[in-house]
């Protein structure tokens, strides 16, 4: 009785300070941008989370909020050293000193969920161990339950009368359980490795299973570099420009071909080492169903060819719609979308996202609903072309997916260069990356008339 008086005690003061922030910020007013973060980010790290998914949704709210709830990074406490032998002495029921030789004390990386560390095993063997953090998943679960509480009893203004927090609290819980399954992020990079299996430029960390829980994930070290390191990239002697489009060539197959996608392809998950591109922290993926997956490379081939009916009736081919949509209105607005975006390169794109902030624009006015796993995917693909801009802004995006879809005979009649049919095989697989001690030669190109891979 006195356990159960005591949670309900803390429930009741959680409860209380998440109606007296949400007070603060005035929000039976209305939200900007800035007020949203500034709330989210003084609620603490459920909800920081909560902003940073709810930033992947142009669907939900605005795209001007979406840009800005990008910028939220959580403020995560560093577990110290003594935690982290605790927790992990607790997690394999022995002493962590029979597991690992030593465990250094400064962390990779440090978030609301874990924290990372570079550890030695027994035999001298150096890893990566991801933390979970103690009770996290219990106090997520606590702020969701309370907030939906708090929800009820503050009853804040919408943002643009499309935003329902309580849907929006209940998908950010589904995913961070997901995240916080670290059994489930082995299997994803199992997935991924399988996948890339005769990709020689790419590569994932190999997981202990063995010493892997769903608390604890024990992974091969990566060193290397992030890929937006310019300074490394130059002293190594890499190809900025291979580098780009042979990472732009093996995202796109994770999604034209694999229908299995890292969800989250900033800089810091994507490593550059010993010439190959190594994709990090896959606890965060996008799956696409065949069906979406045919749909969204018929959309990009109407894009390359401006054939604004098709790209309008694939996309009301994949969402959900009012089957009374008026046409004569629809049309129109697709036309003058693809006219303004088709031919614009990186380098001339004021923002990346400007192209989705457009799309979903579109989308709420004829109120066409945009499936989850597709706006995962388009809002990764953004993410990609910021990463792939910021490193390379004259890395044509478009011409390379283009001449992507060419090789696998899916994109046919598109003008220019991109019509020359190259080898699917040579595409996907092709050499190691070039660098400084290691060059190799350029990846070959094939004019195949006839036949067929």
């Amino acid at each position: 009785m006195a356990n159960a008086a005591q949670e309900l005690s803390g429930d009741t003061k959680r409860l209380l300070e998440i109606i007296k922030i949400m007070s603060k910020y005035k929000v039976m007013q209305g939200f900007t941008p800035d007020k949203l973060c500034q709330m989210l980010a003084e609620l603490g790290p459920t909800f920081v989370k909560l902003g940073q998914l709810l930033s992947m949704h142009p669907e939900i709210i605005p795209m001007e909020y979406c840009k800005r709830l990008e910028s939220l990074r959580t403020d995560a406490s560093q577990l110290v050293t003594a935690q982290i032998r605790e927790i992990i002495a607790n997690e394999y029921g022995k002493p962590w000193n029979t597991v690992f030789e030593r465990i250094m004390p400064i962390p990779l990386g440090c978030a609301s969920i874990a924290q990372v560390h570079e550890a030695v095993l027994l035999d001298g063997t150096h890893v990566a161990v991801k933390i979970q953090r103690p009770e996290i998943y219990s106090k997520m679960e606590r702020d969701v339950r309370l907030m939906k509480k708090a929800l009820d009893i503050v009853k804040p203004k919408s943002i643009n009368n499309v935003m329902d927090m309580c849907d929006c609290l209940d998908e950010m819980w589904i995913v961070a359980q997901e995240e916080m399954d670290f059994l489930r992020e082995a299997e994803n990079i199992r997935t991924i490795t399988a996948n890339n299996e005769g990709v020689v430029y790419v590569s994932c960390p190999k997981v202990y299973d063995e010493l892997t829980t769903k608390n604890i994930l024990v992974m091969e070290y990566i060193g290397g570099f992030e890929i937006n390191d310019k300074t490394a990239m130059a002293e190594l002697g890499y190809d900025v420009q291979e580098i780009c489009t042979k990472l732009i060539n093996n995202f796109i197959k994770q999604f034209a071909e694999d229908r299995f996608f890292h969800a989250d392809p900033h800089p810091g998950n994507i490593h550059v080492q010993d010439g190959q591109i190594v994709w990090l922290d896959l606890g965060m993926m996008g799956r696409l169903e065949e069906r979406d997956a045919e749909l969204v490379v018929w959309c990009m081939r109407t894009i390359f060819s401006n054939d604004y009916k098709g790209f309008a009736d694939n996309m009301l081919a994949i969402c959900e719609h009012d089957p009374d949509i008026d046409m004569d209105e629809f049309y129109p607005r697709v036309k003058t979308y693809l006219s303004k975006y088709r031919a614009v390169s990186m380098e001339e794109m004021n923002s990346s996202v400007d192209i989705f902030a457009d799309l979903y624009r579109i989308a709420r006015d004829f109120r066409i609903k945009v499936p989850k796993s597709f706006t995962m995917f388009w809002r990764s693909l953004a993410i990609m072309e910021g990463t792939v801009s910021d490193l390379s802004p004259e890395t044509d995006l478009t011409a390379i997916i283009g001449k992507h879809l060419a090789a696998q005979s899916l994109l046919k009649g598109v003008a220019g260069s991109i019509t020359k049919s190259v080898s699917h095989r040579k595409l996907i697989s092709g050499k190691p990356l070039s660098y400084k001690g290691h060059e190799q030669e350029p990846d070959e190109e094939i004019v195949e008339e006839t036949e067929e891979e």
